[in-house]
């Protein structure tokens, strides 16, 4: 299988699988807090009472730049720290000192996991701010991936592009 059927077949297995999960959940469905939206008396989000939208708008702004900075750390900055350290062909490290790749990887590790704890918490609370931070998140990743591709080539974008077949290119 080609590396694009590989991810269509995954894609659509995720897919498939995540219909299953949305509909089992829609059907067995109970009535909770959890399936509201916006505002409201009940509305209470790491003890902090969301009961304006003065104060809903508040936390999506600080959901909003909580994910946007989480992706860009994890999509510009982790790779960084995993190529540096996990690539088992890199044995030459001259970007960082030991020490400093060593505080790099666990500051940035600990910091994600907290952040990563505190919006578990946030986004288990109701539907909505779930969806918003996802949303948020794909948006920003979206932006991301295109700042990554547009510093490498594409050959077969160019319309002059021929495939080769059958000749071992380096």
């Amino acid at each position: 299988m080609t590396p694009k059927g590989k991810l269509v077949a995954c894609l659509l297995a995720n897919t498939v699988i995540l219909g299953a999960v949305v509909t089992l959940v829609t059907v067995f469905a109970t009535d909770s807090a959890y399936w509201s939206w916006g505002w409201s008396d009940d509305l209470v989000v790491i003890s902090v009472k969301i009961d304006t939208v003065g104060k809903y708008l508040g936390m999506l702004a600080v959901i909003a730049t909580i994910n946007i900075s989480k992706v860009i750390v994890e999509e510009i900055g982790m790779p960084v720290l995993g190529f540096s350290i996990y690539n088992p062909d890199k044995k030459v490290i001259d970007d960082f000192t030991k020490n400093e790749l060593q505080f790099f990887a666990n500051a940035m590790f600990m910091v994600s996991g907290l952040r990563g704890v505190f919006m578990m918490v946030v986004s288990i609370t109701q539907i909505d701010i779930a969806l918003w931070s996802l949303l948020v998140s794909e948006f920003t990743s979206f932006y991301t991936i295109r700042l990554l591709l547009n510093e490498k080539q594409f050959p077969r974008d160019d319309p002059h592009y021929v495939p080769l077949r059958g000749v071992a290119v380096n």
